[in-house]
């Protein structure tokens, strides 16, 4: 390897630089550099990434206080290490530890150049092993241009995915290794790797190596002793990486039930006869959201290349087929339900779609690396067949009209590209330019066209994600970092919930280090999040989304929300206000409640979220109160048309054409000692990119109108109740209720709800008669009680077989209560239980991973010596 290094250091140098240089320009181009007005935070990258970042980096500051095993700071409580198995596996996630929460963007960004550069750069690394005959610049030029496929740049925001494509070429060369030579310790390492890093793209990767090595087998004669080398070293591989897979699989199978999906109907959407071509040409950049068609382009010579592959006489026709077979999974895959869920485990993607479309270009790139290690038998006619083949199905596909983001500059500079390259082929066959200059030209050209194709990538994530504005991120972490460092000083190792009634993301918890429920990711405890959604929190189908806006008083104090961040809502029962945009819940109830007895699971029941609280928090509190009346509306004005549906169903929509301020007022008396809510389900937009409801409430005092509050709440992240304020005598108010920038709105008929805030405060008080003092310790929790008689204390963490507790330094058992919560068993008398987290199956693992390597160790020594003893024969 060092004299690898030292033959080949400059290119070396360059194919990291590159691909990094060129993804800057194509970024600078959409006005994103260190330090500009605009961030490279687009869709994912702001709502996930930039706070998956600071969380990591938050760890790496306090470990002391915060472990890798589990977090509070999202969705009641993460298992962080199966989290860590999707989103945190990456080489270069250390380097958060010299960021902060305000300049993270930044760390994204590096980051994002630093991956770019490794993935070039390993990619020169294997295929100048693999492949001897190409010039070392035609290796920097190809290296680049998988750097830089589409598959990457159109979705270059999802950063936990790149990591895997510096490890994909290393595997390839160690399983070329491995089949020709025996030489398997790349291999496994590599592969190990993947499978830990990202057990999701290390599945579909499995099963193309499995793919690849039969194909490939065709080159030369089959052998069982080498399919045999290659089953075991992967078994091993799998052996060794159980250390994340069995955890991570543990959790998968107890805690997200809707892992799985079912099709829906013979073939993909939007596929159609000619996408291949589509997505092959400079520039073609459809969607990332739904309806995409693969993202597969990887450049045009490797493109051209591959199919002279199938025409090269050097090459058997049994290889030529096998290869063609494994193209034609891939491609059905692409048109087929099915085979393309089994490829994404059996979960439909939550958009970017079609996550496996890389394998078809980095088989691509293998099969162009193979004819030009067999150029020399590649005949002129072959060229302009593939070449006339190309130019003739970009024609057609650009004439079918099939494809609207298909522009006609597109097709100009696709074609003029394959028109270049084809005079170059000629030229250099026909020994009109020496080979340096062809070389030379070569390289310029695809690494011109690389960089080309990365600008319009970004450029589709400009116009459809849009890349956040770095003020704007910085006008929210200069405004809610002051006040979360403010509750973590007042609160210290004590354990308390904080929410944002106006939420910059739904992960502004991991962002900013506070404890909450809200939570939008892939990795979640949906046992738990179906409870909520039951109670009244925004969930969807797949439990992907979990936020907190739009509920009421008495779940705050139930999942210990003792801090609102408010900065426009009207004030709540029981807050006190502790500085600028900051409120303390006087009447929260605790993350433990001691309930005398035994606490008895209530039976909720669907689309009746106050009836449910009614019943959880009596349960709870072992009474029979009642907290919510209807209240009923005095008046209801608007100057747009209202049609009723027999369903329910409500449709507001202007009474003159292009009228878009749709908005309705009610008159209503606010009850004596109540909090009040404004009850609108199911808002559906006319305009889907202005999804905001805007919410006014004033007190009516006859002759005027005195302002309280004025509000808006994305309703589509949101749960059904709004908040109108507290009232402690009787007061007649307006409401008005508007949907600006819509042409038409629909919604379920609205009520009115007023909380009794006596019936409440009665409740919260015996819910705390037992005090339950809860501090955090690292992966855990402390509590200590003094209950008068035995019962069981309700704990408000999401339930999970990786907790254990101990009571007064004795293991006890964590039953499951209300289907994703916790309780535990508790005699009278003074106590302290500690709650510890240590993933299931994660014990396991660590024995697999230190078996798997000292099995591959003996296996490959003993395989070893015996491959040196036959050459000693």
């Amino acid at each position: 390897m060092i004299s690898f290094i030292k033959k080949y250091k400059f290119a070396l140098i360059a194919a990291f630089l590159i691909p990094a240089v060129l993804l800057g320009l194509a970024y600078a181009l959409e006005g994103i550099y260190w330090g500009s007005g605009t961030s490279v935070l687009a869709g994912d990258a702001y709502h996930q990434y930039v706070a998956v970042l600071s969380m990591y980096g938050n760890i790496l500051h306090h470990p002391d206080q915060l472990g890798f095993l589990y977090t509070f700071t999202s969705g009641l409580g993460l298992n962080l290490y199966a989290f860590s198995a999707y989103y945190m596996g990456s080489f270069f996630m250390p380097i958060t530890a010299f960021f902060n929460v305000q300049n993270m963007p930044d760390a994204l960004y590096l980051i994002t150049l630093l991956k770019f550069g490794a993935i070039g750069l390993s990619a020169f690394i294997a295929l100048r092993n693999l492949y001897q005959k190409p010039r070392t610049l035609v290796i920097i030029a190809f290296s680049t241009a998988y750097a830089l496929m589409s598959f990457l740049t159109s979705q270059v925001e999802i950063t936990m995915w790149q990591d895997v494509f510096i490890l994909l070429p290393l595997i390839i060369w160690g399983l070329h290794s491995l089949q020709d030579a025996g030489r398997r310790r790349l291999y496994f390492i590599s592969l190990t790797i993947l499978f830990i890093q990202n057990y999701y793209f290390g599945f579909m990767v499995a099963i193309f190596v499995l793919l690849y090595f039969l194909a490939r087998s065709t080159f030369r004669k089959w052998s069982w002793r080498s399919f045999l080398d290659f089953a075991v070293t992967s078994g091993l591989a799998g052996l060794t990486s159980l250390i994340m897979l069995l955890p991570m699989y543990l959790d998968l199978r107890a805690n997200n039930s809707q892992a799985l999906s079912s099709t829906t109907a013979l073939l993909t959407e939007n596929s159609k006869l000619l996408d291949l071509f589509a997505k092959n040409f400079v520039g073609s950049y459809d969607t990332t959201q739904y309806q995409a068609v693969p993202m597969i382009y990887i450049g045009l010579i490797p493109l051209s290349f591959a199919l002279l592959f199938f025409l090269n006489k050097g090459i058997r026709l049994r290889t030529k087929l096998a290869f063609a077979g494994l193209f034609a999974i891939l491609i059905a895959s692409f048109y087929l339900q099915k085979l393309d869920l089994f490829w994404q485990g059996m979960h439909s993607p939550n958009m970017f779609l079609h996550r496996y479309a890389f394998l078809f270009s980095i088989l691509v790139l293998i099969l162009a690396m193979e004819t030009l290690e067999l150029w020399h038998k590649v005949k002129l006619w072959q060229i302009f067949t593939v070449f006339i083949f190309l130019i003739a199905g970009f024609s057609l596909t650009y004439f079918s009209n099939d494809y609207g983001y298909l522009k006609l500059s597109l097709l100009a500079i696709s074609l003029l590209f394959l028109l270049a390259y084809l005079a170059l082929l000629v030229a250099y066959r026909k020994g009109w330019i020496m080979a340096k200059v062809f070389v030379i030209i070569l390289s310029i050209f695809m690494i011109a066209e690389s960089g080309m194709n990365s600008f319009y990538q970004l450029d589709g994530i400009q116009n459809e994600w849009h890349f956040a504005s770095r003020s704007y991120y910085d006008s929210q972490a200069k405004t809610l970092a002051p006040i979360v460092k403010k509750i973590q000083e007042r609160q210290g190792s004590l354990f308390a919930r904080t929410e944002n009634t106006t939420p910059d993301t739904a992960n502004d918890g991991m962002k900013y280090g506070f404890n909450g429920i809200s939570q939008f990711s892939s990795v979640r405890n949906s046992n738990a999040s179906r409870v909520m959604g039951q109670l009244g929190f925004h969930t969807d189908s797949t439990y992907l989304n979990l936020r907190y806006t739009g509920n009421s008083l008495l779940m705050d104090s139930l999942f210990n929300v003792a801090y609102n961040i408010n900065q426009s809502q009207p004030e709540k029962y029981g807050f006190r206000m502790l500085g600028e945009s900051l409120y303390f819940n006087q009447e929260v109830a605790g993350l433990g409640i001691f309930v005398p007895g035994a606490f008895q699971d209530v039976k909720l029941t669907k689309d009746d979220e106050l009836a449910n609280q009614t019943k959880l928090v009596n349960a709870l509190a072992k009474d029979s109160l009642t907290y919510f009346k209807q209240v009923y509306t005095t008046s209801e004005q608007t100057d747009n048309k209202i049609t009723s549906h027999p369903s329910g169903l409500l449709s507001l929509t202007g009474k003159t054409p292009g009228n878009t301020d749709l908005s309705v007022t009610y008159g209503i008396t606010a009850p004596a000692n109540s909090q009040l809510y404004l009850k609108v389900p199911n808002i559906s937009y006319g305009n889907e990119s202005a999804s905001s409801t805007r919410i006014t409430v004033s007190e009516d005092q006859g002759k005027s109108i005195s302002p309280i509050a004025t509000y808006s709440v994305a309703s589509n992240d949101s749960g059904d109740l709004f908040n109108l304020g507290t009232y402690p005598k009787d007061t007649p108010l307006k409401v008005t209720l508007a949907f600006p920038d819509n042409p038409s709105v629909n919604f379920d008929r609205t009520s009115f709800w007023a909380m009794d805030t006596k019936a409440y405060s009665q409740a919260i008080s015996k819910l705390r008669q037992t005090p339950v003092v809860s501090q955090t310790v690292k992966n855990g929790i402390e509590m200590g009680l003094t209950p008068k008689s035995s019962g069981q204390v309700f704990i408000s963490l999401p339930y999970d077989k990786g907790w254990s507790a101990k009571l007064d330094g004795k293991a006890v058992k964590i039953e499951k209560a209300q289907d994703g919560f916790m309780k535990v068993d508790l005699p009278a008398g003074q106590h302290e239980l500690k709650l510890s987290f240590f993933p299931q199956g994660l014990k396991i693992g660590i024995v697999s991973f230190i078996l798997g390597i000292l099995f591959f160790i003996g296996y490959d020594f003993c395989l070893s010596k015996k491959r040196r003893d036959r050459k000693n024969l």
